[in-house]
């Protein structure tokens, strides 16, 4: 069940992506002239390097925010997604250090309410369970927090395609 969270957030992440290249793609498209040389059009089919929009990026995003359906399908909220390694935790703050094992983006220190749904190793936990060095997702949004900790033995294998950030 955790693993469903942590890979729909990652597939919000994904969508996101899909729609800036997009957007990208059809920007540049628009800018080319007339001319264009055959060995261009050939190349246009071809369906982009495997590991889909974050190999192209490098990775899946450490920071995210994203606009998806509320729960009750009727509107729309904003979800906030952090990932990277737990740096520490104190009372209700969980400092994250976000990037990957070779790459730091910034350090960044979240409070996390009681009612937050937290999960280690995909068995239900309390925020004092995780430990410096687990690696964290932290989504975020009016419907509620929810936080996925694994330690190096139990991460979950990433999905088919795409590759593990460092």
């Amino acid at each position: 069940m955790r693993y469903t969270r942590f890979m729909r957030t990652a597939a919000i992440g994904a969508a996101c992506a899909v729609i800036g290249t997009g957007a990208g793609i059809a920007g540049s498209s628009a800018a080319t002239s007339s001319k264009s040389s055959g060995k261009a059009a050939s190349t246009s089919n071809h369906p982009g390097p495997p590991g889909g929009p974050f190999r192209l990026a490098g990775g899946p995003p450490v920071h995210s925010e994203a606009v998806v359906p509320n729960k009750a399908r009727d509107g729309f909220i904003t979800v906030t997604t952090d990932a990277g390694s737990v740096k520490s935790v104190s009372n209700d703050q969980l400092t994250i250090t976000e990037g990957t094992k070779t790459l730091t983006y910034k350090d960044a220190t979240i409070t996390i309410p009681s009612d937050a749904t937290v999960y280690r190793n995909g068995a239900k936990a309390s925020l004092s369970d995780l430990e410096a060095g687990d690696h964290v997702m932290v989504s975020r949004s009016s419907e509620g927090t929810s936080v996925d900790a694994f330690d190096a033995q139990h991460q979950p294998r990433p999905h088919p395609g795409m590759r593990r950030p460092g």
